[in-house]
């Protein structure tokens, strides 16, 4: 197993982060953008990086790996393989997703949610209510990194491999707006 300082380095050394004014999935403004981009572009660098979530939930033998479309499903993809698991993707704006058409949780099977980035926890949550509602159990919340700033409750364990600490505001109360910053949507 990997060690968590030598994860969360590596992590962290593949993951840009981006200056700007950004609007992230979670509906949080932010003057900081992490990108995933150059680890899921490098299957080597994406296998190395999901193995240490994989020895976290080995033991948990999950059926399924559960993501949202983009970044996340190329290391759900990943996580899945090395678990020896099946992958299940879900589609749509936060708030609105559901699970691709040809993709279902079944009753009884153990699910673990892969998220790329933390932020507030509302796309684990969602995730967690896809499986739930096929009769799934989600055993945990894979993450390569939190940058929530707080202990998030999203009704299964979360482990991340990093954390850091970056500014988010809610809309109301951005100073980048206050500032007249043009805002850039990413999906985080």
């Amino acid at each position: 197993m990997m060690e968590t300082t030598a994860t969360q380095s590596l992590v962290l050394k593949h993951t840009p982060v981006r200056q700007g004014h950004f609007l992230l999935s979670s509906g949080m403004h932010s003057p900081s953008y992490i990108e995933l981009e150059p680890i899921v572009q490098d299957p080597v660098l994406s296998a190395a990086v999901v193995q240490a979530l994989a020895d976290r939930f080995r033991a948990e033998q999950p059926h399924v790996v559960l993501a949202a479309l983009g970044p996340d499903a190329i290391l759900a993809f990943e996580l899945a393989r090395q678990l020896g698991a099946r992958v299940v993707f879900a589609d749509g704006p936060l708030g609105k997703r559901s699970l691709r058409p040809v993709f279902k949780v079944q009753p009884g099977e153990r699910v673990l949610i892969l998220i790329g980035v933390i932020v507030t926890g509302d796309s684990a949550r969602e995730l967690i209510r896809l499986a739930q509602a096929g009769g799934g159990r989600a055993i945990g919340v894979g993450v390569l990194i939190d940058r929530s700033g707080s202990r998030l409750e999203v009704g299964a364990p979360i482990e991340a491999l990093a954390v850091v600490d970056l500014e988010t505001y809610f809309a109301p109360v951005c100073p980048l707006c206050a500032a007249g910053k043009p805002l850039e949507r990413r999906q985080e």
